[in-house]
């Protein structure tokens, strides 16, 4: 409800949910212990967490449904023979459990996503090593820099914490900052998985313009500004069940 509305009132929560307003209160606090909501009169709103490094557990559980949508809409711009390279975003371990056992290799620095991939015998699965984050699960630095040189990636499957249409698109760890940053500059096509609650935010480290980028694939219709800086650097915009357009 809080993700949804960014405000919820403590009366409201207690109705829903059939407990005690008391209880209520009790999940606020500690629900803002943990910097997941800020307490108000009578309520909760929801922080500003567009800088904070989010652990993968935090950020699978939010807007799945938008997700999903938009990891079904990415699958049709894999064929068979890429080589491609997939983030360690929520969004795009999505895109992995969707993939089917088709000959292709996939480059990948989130240990989750490689478990995934690992069923399907056709597919050839590159963990790319480095520095394993605790909170993202995912393998980040100079080691994985480097490893990255040694191969020709066609497709980079991406998603991002915050994007704005003037200042490009950001994350809030700067080593995944970092590694996308590089990924962007050596694949032949970048293609962003972002839901609507990542428009027109900025977080804290910047790894691409919007004009460098192939495709945006979203839930919702963008704000002009984006498609207009998207289409200046021949990008294309694509929502679920929609072409590119």
């Amino acid at each position: 409800m809080l993700l949804e509305s960014g405000a919820v009132a403590t009366g409201k929560v207690a109705r829903v949910l059939d407990i005690s307003e008391e209880t209520v209160r009790r999940d606020f606090e500690k629900l803002e212990g943990d910097g997941h909501l800020s307490r108000k009169h009578g309520g909760a709103v929801r922080v500003n967490d567009s800088r904070r490094d989010l652990s993968l557990n935090n950020r699978e559980m939010a807007n799945v449904a938008e997700k999903e949508a938009i990891a079904r809409a990415a699958l049709s711009q894999i064929q068979a023979g890429d080589t491609i390279f997939f983030d360690a975003s929520s969004t795009v371990f999505h895109l992995a459990c969707l993939l089917p056992n088709l000959e292709a290799t996939v480059l990948t620095n989130a240990l989750k996503t490689a478990i995934e991939l690992t069923r399907r015998s056709a597919i050839q699965v590159v963990l790319v090593g480095g520095v394993v984050s605790h909170r993202s699960l995912s393998a980040q630095g100079a080691l994985a820099d480097q490893m990255l040189e040694y191969y020709h990636v066609q497709k980079a499957f991406m998603s991002c914490r915050g994007l704005d249409a003037e200042r490009g698109l950001s994350e809030a760890n700067v080593e995944q900052a970092g590694l996308k940053r590089k990924i962007a500059r050596m694949a032949d096509h970048i293609i962003i998985l972002a839901d609507h609650t990542k428009m027109g935010l900025k977080s804290s480290y910047f790894f691409a313009r919007l004009e460098e980028i192939d495709l945006l694939i979203t839930d919702r219709l963008p704000e002009k500004s984006v498609k207009q800086t998207l289409r200046k650097g021949a990008g294309k915009l694509m929502l679920p069940g929609e072409n590119p357009i």
